[in-house]
């Protein structure tokens, strides 16, 4: 009855897809509006990258030698983890033990996959889809499973190997794991639980057995799904990660002097029993940045057809530029944490994902003036790494806002604020990869080639500071470097995304070009040409 209530003031192509057996979830606007085709095909016509690039010959020789130093240092990560941790999680680096942090699957193996391939590590790709090949899911190390990061960093990672690999038994596994973390979707609302216990086939809160989650880890699986509804031709996928909208929406009214006060500004935490929105003042940082993020990149990706996605950016960013986005002393703007009843300037590396994902935005809807707050942003992240005598930034950072008193800060946070422009909350660095991405996605959008420059010498603060037997270690304290100390720590994110985009700043545009793929929150590539009529 739906389909042909539908297909009654359905035009053109879209009238045709009342005869398919599922019409997409989301498909339809929060305000009802459909799109047609010729609003689609205006968004096709809509270039992300530069077409500026240099030709010159002993300048594009130089970017061929940095690609192929970045590489080199990717080997030298990866021979580490394959001589002594080859299958497990991680490796610490310092001490070369191998460490079981994501249920002992492989998490490094799978997030490394992709940008394996795209380097051209033909032998070591052979030999990791081989390993990948007998991961066995529904077995693990007894711990409960982090659904979130197991969607992001081994069924996205599966899906993009497939996709540039053309192998299937990528896909069959991205499949059975995917499968048993629908389990995890079964509540009463729909809204996954954020551990999941494979063995057991129980879920709980990361807290215990509360029915607590995040923001970013109940909204973060719509790229992943859709792509995987689309590849199987199972629409399960995509109904269960639509589902948290249609909750989150039907549950949460704003309303000023509650949690929820400011349309398109949700608060980090919430009861997935009850879909209501708990506590956690809106930012754009750790527990909420990929939720804001897969709204517009899961529309892109779905060739502009899940117009209610982009309802809900349009809608988020709105309220992002007028409560979120603050100038500080230093006239510089910050992402900060904030609703209509006041704003904190605080900040962390997390929220520097943010201008790449901005200015990808301004692209594909050719909106010039968003492009502009996103370099502003930019000019900011850049400025944490910067401005430190390592060239890498903090983990979390505090700014003064503009026309405030210093009074309530430190003597140490005063100097600092003077020095940089901003205070260090935690000096560590992690090898997180979101500055260096966010640059990323402005040289392949403007082509300048000043910001290649900039990873250039980020990637030369991390050899100095981070290199280590084992791969590349934490910083204790970005200000003075390894004299602070190292970090035993090198998450699979430095395999996916820290060398990925390192890389791709150098190597030749056309490589993974962002006309052609959309990157998931953990860096993985997916196809923008595959194609979606809004069936599965």
């Amino acid at each position: 009855m739906k389909c042909l209530l539908l297909k009654i003031f359905c035009f053109g192509q879209l009238a045709s897809l009342c005869a398919a057996k599922h019409i997409a979830d989301g498909i339809e606007g929060i305000k009802g509006h459909i799109p047609r085709q010729r609003e689609i095909s205006r968004y096709m016509q809509h270039q992300v990258q530069a077409n500026n690039f240099t030709s010159n010959k002993a300048l594009q020789s130089i970017r061929a030698q940095r690609a192929e130093d970045v590489r080199k240092g990717f080997q030298h990560a990866w021979r580490a983890y394959k001589k002594y941790a080859f299958g497990a999680d991680e490796i610490n680096p310092l001490t070369l033990e191998p460490l079981t942090t994501r249920n002992g699957w492989g998490a490094t193996l799978v997030d490394a996959l992709d940008t394996i391939h795209i380097m051209g590590l033909h032998d070591e790709f052979e030999e990791a889809a081989e390993k990948v090949r007998q991961i066995d899911f529904e077995k693990n190390d007894g711990a409960p499973s982090k659904v979130f990061e197991t969607n992001i960093r081994y069924i996205g990672g599966l899906i993009s190997a497939f996709e540039l690999s053309g192998n299937r038994m990528f896909l069959k596994q991205a499949t059975s794991l995917a499968d048993i973390m629908l389990e995890a979707f079964d509540t009463s609302t729909g809204i996954p639980w954020q551990m999941w216990n494979v063995q057991t086939g129980t879920g709980s809160s990361e807290a215990g057995p509360s029915t607590l989650n995040n923001l970013a880890e109940v909204g973060s699986y719509q790229l992943e799904f859709f792509r995987l509804s689309q590849l199987t031709h199972d629409p399960s996928y995509h109904k269960a990660a639509q589902r948290v909208f249609d909750v989150i929406l039907d549950n949460n009214e704003p309303h000023k002097g509650t949690p929820y006060s400011v349309p398109g500004l949700y608060p980090v935490f919430l009861d997935i029993k009850t879909g209501k929105f708990i506590s956690g003042k809106p930012n754009l940082g750790g527990g909420s940045d990929s939720f804001y993020e897969y709204l517009i990149k899961t529309w892109a990706l779905s060739g502009f057809r899940l117009q209610r996605n982009l309802d809900l950016w349009l809608e988020s960013l709105r309220s992002i530029k007028k409560y979120i986005l603050s100038r500080g002393s230093d006239q510089r703007l910050y992402m900060a944490v904030g609703d209509d009843e006041g704003l904190d300037p605080i900040s962390d590396t997390f929220t520097c994902f943010f201008p790449g994902t901005l200015a990808l935005a301004s692209r594909l809807l050719n909106d010039n003036e968003t492009l502009g707050i996103a370099h502003d942003l930019l000019m900011t992240s850049y400025n944490t790494f910067s401005s430190m005598p390592t060239h890498i930034g903090p983990e979390n950072f505090g700014f003064l806002s503009e026309g405030d008193s210093d009074s309530d800060l430190s003597k140490s946070q005063r100097a600092e604020i003077k020095k940089y422009g901003f205070y260090l909350d935690h000096p560590y660095y992690l090898m997180r990869p979101e500055v260096i991405e966010s640059v990323f996605y402005f040289y392949r959008i403007t082509g300048d080639e000043r910001y290649a420059d900039w990873i250039w010498q980020i990637w030369q603060g991390i050899k100095d500071n981070c290199a280590v037997d084992g791969g590349y270690a934490g910083l204790r304290d970005v200000r003075i470097g390894r004299r602070g100390g190292l970090i035993g720590k090198q998450e699979s994110f430095v395999f996916s995304e820290t060398f990925k985009y390192m890389y791709l700043a150098f190597a030749t545009p056309d490589v993974i070009s962002l006309d052609d793929y959309i990157f998931s929150t953990e860096g993985h590539p997916f196809k923008r040409s595959t194609s979606f009529n809004g069936t599965f």
